[in-house]
């Protein structure tokens, strides 16, 4: 009967292995439909509530970074505001990244020696520091 259907329709072997395919597809999602309507499942995994309770935690986690006081840092710097490399404690130097003790200990000679800073640029007078180690810390250091 198939067959002259197919015959009727003037289908090739291969249209008619893709209708074959399309009917057997159909038929299949109908049953898997059919059986979940049928059969309670586990409780499905709801993202719209996961997405509010993650939005929630990142607006609670941003609002307590706001209020980290400088005492709980210990002397570090804080990288929201420009550290002032005129006024800098040593401590506050090693803070900065790629700068360790004695990179701090070269800035302080410099100051003392020749004196403010004017331009950030002039740290690269100071041995040991490069124009690549300059430019990860110049968002995070001002001379004023």
């Amino acid at each position: 009967m198939l067959k002259r259907i197919a015959d009727w329709l003037v289908l090739t072997k291969t249209e008619r292995k893709v209708i074959l395919f399309l009917g057997v597809t159909l038929l299949c999602g109908m049953g898997i439909r059919f059986y979940y309507k049928i059969i309670p499942s586990a409780p499905r995994f709801e993202y719209r509530a996961q997405d509010s309770t993650f939005a929630a935690a990142n607006e609670q986690t941003d609002a307590t970074t706001e209020k980290i006081d400088d005492t709980s840092k210990a002397g570090r710097a804080d990288y929201r505001k420009k550290l002032d490399i005129n006024t800098a404690t040593k401590e506050q130097l090693i803070d900065l990244p790629g700068i360790g003790e004695i990179l701090a200990g070269r800035i302080l000679e410099h100051r003392a020696t020749e004196g403010r800073f004017t331009s950030i640029d002039e740290l690269l007078e100071i041995k040991g520091i490069t124009p690549k180690r300059l430019e990860k810390i110049r968002a995070l250091i001002s001379t004023h």
